[in-house]
Protein backbone atom coordinates (compact mmCIF):
# COMPACT_ATOMS: atom_id res chain seq x y z
CA UNK A 1 0.00 0.00 0.00
CA UNK A 2 1.00 3.37 -0.81
CA UNK A 3 2.20 5.69 2.63
CA UNK A 4 3.28 8.63 0.43
CA UNK A 5 2.45 12.74 0.42
CA UNK A 6 -1.31 13.30 0.76
CA UNK A 7 -3.78 15.82 1.23
CA UNK A 8 -7.40 15.59 3.05
CA UNK A 9 -10.46 16.37 0.65
CA UNK A 10 -13.40 18.35 2.70
CA UNK A 11 -16.02 18.73 -0.31
CA UNK A 12 -17.80 16.47 1.16
CA UNK A 13 -19.24 15.50 4.23
CA UNK A 14 -16.84 12.06 4.95
CA UNK A 15 -13.26 13.29 5.14
CA UNK A 16 -10.74 11.20 2.43
CA UNK A 17 -7.51 11.64 2.04
CA UNK A 18 -6.22 11.52 -1.52
CA UNK A 19 -2.77 9.73 -2.31
CA UNK A 20 -0.40 11.52 -4.40
CA UNK A 21 2.32 9.56 -6.06
CA UNK A 22 5.60 11.31 -7.45
CA UNK A 23 6.68 10.94 -11.54
CA UNK A 24 10.50 11.34 -12.64
CA UNK A 25 10.42 10.83 -16.46
CA UNK A 26 14.46 10.84 -17.59
CA UNK A 27 16.23 9.74 -20.81
CA UNK A 28 19.92 8.64 -20.97
CA UNK A 29 21.74 6.79 -23.67
CA UNK A 30 22.97 3.42 -23.69
CA UNK A 31 26.58 2.69 -23.66
CA UNK A 32 25.53 -1.30 -23.87
CA UNK A 33 26.75 -3.17 -26.57
CA UNK A 34 24.46 -4.36 -29.22
CA UNK A 35 25.90 -7.89 -28.53
CA UNK A 36 25.49 -7.88 -25.01
CA UNK A 37 22.03 -5.87 -24.86
CA UNK A 38 19.44 -8.60 -24.38
CA UNK A 39 21.19 -10.32 -21.61
CA UNK A 40 21.82 -6.76 -19.99
CA UNK A 41 18.44 -5.86 -20.21
CA UNK A 42 17.07 -8.96 -19.00
CA UNK A 43 18.96 -8.55 -15.84
CA UNK A 44 17.72 -4.74 -15.49
CA UNK A 45 14.52 -5.84 -16.08
CA UNK A 46 14.39 -8.78 -13.27
CA UNK A 47 16.50 -6.85 -10.67
CA UNK A 48 14.63 -3.57 -11.47
CA UNK A 49 10.82 -5.71 -10.89
CA UNK A 50 12.04 -7.22 -8.17
CA UNK A 51 13.41 -4.04 -6.11
CA UNK A 52 11.22 -1.97 -7.60
CA UNK A 53 7.86 -3.85 -5.94
CA UNK A 54 9.78 -4.25 -2.71
CA UNK A 55 9.56 -0.26 -2.67
CA UNK A 56 6.44 0.46 -4.00
CA UNK A 57 8.05 1.84 -7.24
CA UNK A 58 5.83 1.56 -10.67
CA UNK A 59 6.92 3.11 -14.17
CA UNK A 60 7.67 2.38 -17.91
CA UNK A 61 10.87 1.93 -20.06
CA UNK A 62 11.13 2.69 -23.73
CA UNK A 63 14.41 1.52 -25.45
CA UNK A 64 14.98 3.36 -28.63
CA UNK A 65 18.21 2.41 -30.40
CA UNK A 66 21.15 3.46 -28.06
CA UNK A 67 18.58 5.65 -25.75
CA UNK A 68 16.48 4.64 -22.73
CA UNK A 69 13.28 7.01 -21.61
CA UNK A 70 12.06 5.58 -18.61
CA UNK A 71 9.05 6.66 -16.20
CA UNK A 72 9.24 5.80 -11.93
CA UNK A 73 6.42 6.49 -9.65
CA UNK A 74 6.34 6.29 -6.44
CA UNK A 75 6.86 7.66 -2.91
CA UNK A 76 8.76 10.39 -3.94
CA UNK A 77 11.74 9.72 -1.18
CA UNK A 78 12.00 6.16 -3.04
CA UNK A 79 11.93 7.53 -6.82
CA UNK A 80 14.87 10.27 -6.24
CA UNK A 81 16.77 7.26 -4.35
CA UNK A 82 16.12 4.57 -6.95
CA UNK A 83 16.85 7.57 -9.64
CA UNK A 84 20.36 8.96 -7.91
CA UNK A 85 21.38 5.06 -7.99
CA UNK A 86 20.33 5.05 -11.63
CA UNK A 87 22.52 8.05 -12.13
CA UNK A 88 25.54 6.37 -11.15
CA UNK A 89 25.18 3.23 -13.43
CA UNK A 90 27.87 2.96 -16.56
CA UNK A 91 25.69 1.23 -18.71
CA UNK A 92 24.19 4.60 -19.71
CA UNK A 93 25.41 8.36 -19.77
CA UNK A 94 23.99 11.68 -21.07
CA UNK A 95 21.46 11.54 -18.17
CA UNK A 96 18.35 14.43 -18.68
CA UNK A 97 15.39 14.92 -16.18
CA UNK A 98 12.42 15.21 -18.87
CA UNK A 99 9.90 15.68 -15.89
CA UNK A 100 9.34 15.16 -12.18
CA UNK A 101 6.73 16.18 -10.10
CA UNK A 102 3.65 15.17 -7.90
CA UNK A 103 0.81 12.91 -9.71
CA UNK A 104 -2.55 12.26 -8.62
CA UNK A 105 -2.25 8.98 -9.37
CA UNK A 106 -0.15 6.60 -10.98
CA UNK A 107 0.09 6.34 -14.72
CA UNK A 108 1.69 3.04 -14.77
CA UNK A 109 0.18 1.01 -11.48
CA UNK A 110 -0.08 -2.17 -13.28
CA UNK A 111 2.80 -1.90 -15.53
CA UNK A 112 6.36 -3.71 -14.32
CA UNK A 113 8.24 -2.74 -17.02
CA UNK A 114 7.52 -2.46 -20.49
CA UNK A 115 8.86 -1.97 -24.21
CA UNK A 116 7.41 1.29 -25.30
CA UNK A 117 7.50 1.15 -29.19
CA UNK A 118 7.76 4.04 -31.58
CA UNK A 119 4.80 5.62 -32.63
CA UNK A 120 2.22 3.55 -34.39
CA UNK A 121 3.65 0.58 -32.95
CA UNK A 122 2.32 -1.30 -30.34
CA UNK A 123 3.51 -1.21 -26.52
CA UNK A 124 5.14 -4.57 -25.36
CA UNK A 125 5.31 -5.63 -21.93
CA UNK A 126 8.21 -7.54 -21.46
CA UNK A 127 9.58 -10.44 -18.42
CA UNK A 128 12.81 -11.10 -17.80
CA UNK A 129 13.88 -15.01 -18.22
CA UNK A 130 16.83 -16.36 -17.48
CA UNK A 131 18.63 -16.65 -21.37
CA UNK A 132 17.02 -13.15 -22.14
CA UNK A 133 14.16 -10.80 -22.51
CA UNK A 134 10.86 -12.39 -23.66
CA UNK A 135 6.83 -10.24 -24.78
CA UNK A 136 4.81 -10.49 -21.78
CA UNK A 137 0.63 -10.19 -22.38
CA UNK A 138 -0.53 -6.91 -23.57
CA UNK A 139 -3.19 -4.27 -21.88
CA UNK A 140 -4.56 -0.71 -23.50
CA UNK A 141 -3.66 2.45 -22.23
CA UNK A 142 -5.02 5.09 -20.57
CA UNK A 143 -5.00 8.82 -22.05
CA UNK A 144 -2.64 9.40 -19.53
CA UNK A 145 -0.30 6.88 -20.22
CA UNK A 146 -0.82 7.58 -23.53
CA UNK A 147 0.23 11.58 -22.74
CA UNK A 148 2.98 9.78 -20.83
CA UNK A 149 4.06 7.21 -23.73
CA UNK A 150 4.15 9.84 -26.19
CA UNK A 151 6.74 12.32 -23.91
CA UNK A 152 8.75 9.17 -23.47
CA UNK A 153 8.44 8.68 -27.15
CA UNK A 154 9.68 12.36 -28.53
CA UNK A 155 12.40 12.77 -25.64
CA UNK A 156 14.42 9.66 -28.00
CA UNK A 157 12.90 10.44 -31.33
CA UNK A 158 15.50 11.72 -34.08
CA UNK A 159 18.26 9.63 -32.02
CA UNK A 160 18.31 6.35 -34.15
CA UNK A 161 16.46 3.70 -36.28
CA UNK A 162 15.00 1.73 -33.07
CA UNK A 163 15.79 -1.54 -31.14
Amino acid sequence: MYRGPCRVDRSRRAVRKIRYSFQLIYKSRSKIPAEKRDSELSDIFRVARRNNAEKGITGALLLYADWFTQTLEGDEGAVRTLFARVAKDDRHDSIEVREEGAASERVFSRWAMAQVAEHGESDIPLIATTTGVAEGAGRRSTAEQDRVLALMRDATRGYGKGY
